[in-house]
């Protein structure tokens, strides 16, 4: 085996001259090739055509436009809600706190933090809010006995928590409403369905029923 030692002693005087010349252009050295790898672009083109041929490609496609369709007509359904057996009556505050100063372009200050504001002082809400599973018969004729039964100057929305959104606004030819993740049935926080949300004065009166 070559002395570590010795092969020390040749590297080092090696490196010392390497640091010491003047860098310069010294052409060509002996024959050159060019890079063996292919383009990268080219490779990825190559594969795409090779899966368009094969009928990979258009399986694929069709795959995922069904999987994306299938999400769409049923989205997955709101974990942790539960239909209702014990009906309750409870009240949402919609009250908001800033978390920052609102100031104008013009630098006029119209509310500042920590001021606590409530929407429904603002706005008149005449909106009601259905929430309801779209594969439970009896929920689905109770959430139409409300759209019918409403009030001209009341605006109903449709809201489930499971089933088929777009075969019911095709056949109530109306749009429903899919509450997806849960953010509304969590931010009211609903455990059951059927239930109704309305304005009661300047809070949410919130109904889970019995259909």
């Amino acid at each position: 085996m070559f002395p570590l030692k010795r092969y020390a002693a040749l590297l080092i005087p090696c490196f010392s001259v390497a640091l010491l010349c003047e860098a310069k252009n010294l052409g060509t050295v002996g024959m050159t090739w060019p890079i063996g790898e292919s383009d990268l672009f080219a490779h990825i083109a190559n594969k795409l055509e090779n899966f368009e041929k094969s009928g990979y490609l258009v399986e694929t496609n069709k795959n995922f436009i069904a999987t994306v369709n299938a999400t769409i007509e049923r989205p997955p359904r709101v974990s942790g809600i539960k239909r209702t057996n014990v009906p309750r009556v409870f009240f949402h505050d919609p009250s908001v706190t800033l978390t920052k100063d609102i100031i104008t372009p013009n630098g006029q200050i119209l509310a500042k933090r920590g001021d606590q504001f409530n929407p429904l002082d603002f706005t008149p809400m005449n909106q009601i809010l259905l929430f309801f599973n779209g594969n439970d018969r009896e929920q689905v004729v109770w959430a139409l006995k409300q759209i019918r039964g409403a009030m001209l100057n009341q605006h109903v929305s449709p809201i489930l928590i499971d089933g088929p959104v777009l075969e019911l606004s095709k056949q109530w030819e109306r749009q429903v409403y899919f509450d997806q993740k849960g953010v509304l049935t969590s931010k009211f926080e609903i455990r059951q369905v059927p239930a109704r949300v309305l304005r009661d004065g300047n809070l949410l009166r919130i109904e889970e029923v019995i259909p």
